[in-house]
């Protein structure tokens, strides 16, 4: 299966369980690997038999910011059903979003969820 990939999307956004997360917002780093059939696309060259990346970073952006989640875990899965309802030429999405410095009162890198999910008569 052909694979359209995105690495470390920065969003700002405001999700997290404290308080000052919902009040002061943070950056979100966001990595999607999605299966597409590119055949078509390799073959005439035109981005209307693709999926537009910058859509896409658009989507992920919008559905990010639209709402305050507590979990991560809830962002992400977001990302995924609205990008299945919106690009039905997708049949798989792995998305690992991560939370650089999160306030866990420990040094860390970042937290983050990564989450698969397959097409399913559910998401359509």
């Amino acid at each position: 299966m052909d694979r359209i990939m995105i690495e470390d999307l920065q969003v700002y956004a405001y999700h997290g369980v404290a308080p000052a997360e919902k009040s002061n917002g943070q950056m979100f780093l966001v990595s999607l690997w999605m299966d597409v059939n590119l055949e078509r696309a390799a073959k005439s060259d035109d981005v209307k038999d693709t999926v537009s990346y910058a859509d896409i970073c658009a989507d992920v952006q919008k559905v990010m910011q639209l709402k305050k989640y507590n979990l991560i875990e809830s962002a992400a899965m977001n990302v995924i059903e609205y990008l299945f309802r919106t690009y039905p030429s997708i049949t798989k999405i792995r998305i690992l979003l991560k939370k650089p410095w999160a306030p866990m009162g420990h040094h860390l890198k970042f937290a983050a969820v990564e989450l698969e999910r397959q097409r399913s008569e559910r998401n359509e």
